[in-house]
């Protein structure tokens, strides 16, 4: 079982998500550092993953018109395959219930594994580009 909580670190946040996606950043020749991700990412809604009190990951949305924006869920290497992300998503989904929101909205890398993760989980692809799925899931 897992917690979401508001993150009290956001250096460190960008950290753990620039540690976790350098792979990406390396393969797209995205020419980031731990700096650039605190940047992005301060003005969004942050949240840590937490299982048994240790954080495993991090959570970020923003809110737009009657929108969620799922703009990040990182799960750590050690982490992953065990279900963390479906109950991550169960959650986005109830927050944007609560906020009697209409869908979530995200985009993923076509190379990372999420976007299954993100189908199984009833999301479906609205387009894509040469990097990107753009994906939504109706939540009304």
């Amino acid at each position: 079982m897992i917690e979401i909580v508001e993150t009290q670190d956001l250096k460190s946040s960008a950290q753990f998500t620039f540690d976790n996606m350098k792979s990406y950043y390396e393969i797209y020749g995205v020419d980031w550092g731990t700096e650039d991700v605190y940047q992005a990412t301060k003005g969004l809604s942050n949240f840590d993953i937490l299982s048994n009190g240790q954080r495993i990951g991090v959570l970020r949305l923003s809110f737009e018109r009657e929108r969620c924006q799922l703009r990040d869920i990182q799960v750590g290497a050690a982490h992953q395959s065990k279900g963390y992300g479906a109950q991550v998503i169960s959650r986005v989904k109830d927050i944007a219930q609560q906020r009697t929101l209409n869908a979530i909205e995200l985009k993923v890398f076509q190379r990372s594994p999420a976007h299954k993760l993100y189908s199984r989980n009833g999301f479906t692809v609205d387009s894509k580009d040469e990097r990107f799925y753009y994906m939504s899931l109706s939540v009304s």
